[in-house]
């Protein structure tokens, strides 16, 4: 009988460290995606169509606009969502976390007649850019620039934002006139 009751015991203390540590994980995951969600409410793709062209971007930064050295930013909810596909369409691109990593985030899609895209600085890297879109006030889709170049190659409208954010990025730098250095 006593191990019965050890059995039961041991039992339920496993079960409820399990349900602890996934609550846990589940709540790290669930507040990690807090600034996707920001986008999800305006921006998820409900119909989701077949892109013109698909690349694996590596990383996308989402965090409020400007310098950003992660979280000794002051921005406690920056968040790096690991690698995510980004798909151009004649009229926006579309971005989805690759699983097992989605976790409950639904697939963006970000039409180009409510985006800007701004320059941007990533951690070390000076010449990336931020897309900012209507509704979504005070956070960016920070992307590295190879990637939304590869992307401008397939769209013209993206290919004029750039250049418009280029634009902005040389009048900024701290001499006029010149070019910023490109990694």
């Amino acid at each position: 009988m006593g191990e019965i009751i050890e059995q039961l015991y041991l039992t339920l203390v496993s079960v409820l460290s399990l349900a602890f540590f996934g609550g846990l994980a589940f709540y790290i995951m669930h507040a990690s995606n807090s600034r996707w969600r920001e986008y999800e409410l305006l921006y998820a793709a409900i119909d989701p169509k077949p892109p013109l062209a698909k690349k694996l971007t590596g990383a996308v930064r989402i965090s409020q606009p400007g310098f950003r050295w992660g979280h000794l930013s002051g921005d406690l909810k920056s968040h790096k969502h690991p690698p995510v596909t980004l798909g151009v369409h004649s009229d926006g691109l579309s971005l989805s976390i690759v699983p097992p990593f989605r976790y409950g985030c639904r697939d963006l899609f970000l039409p180009f007649d409510k985006m800007t895209v701004e320059p941007a600085s990533w951690d070390m890297l000076s010449g990336e850019y931020g897309v900012q879109m209507e509704g979504v006030e005070g956070i960016e889709i920070v992307m590295f620039s190879n990637i939304l170049e590869w992307a401008a190659q397939r769209s013209e409208v993206l290919t004029l934002m750039l250049r418009r954010a280029e634009l902005l990025r040389e009048l900024s730098s701290p001499v006029a006139g010149q070019a910023p250095a490109r990694r």
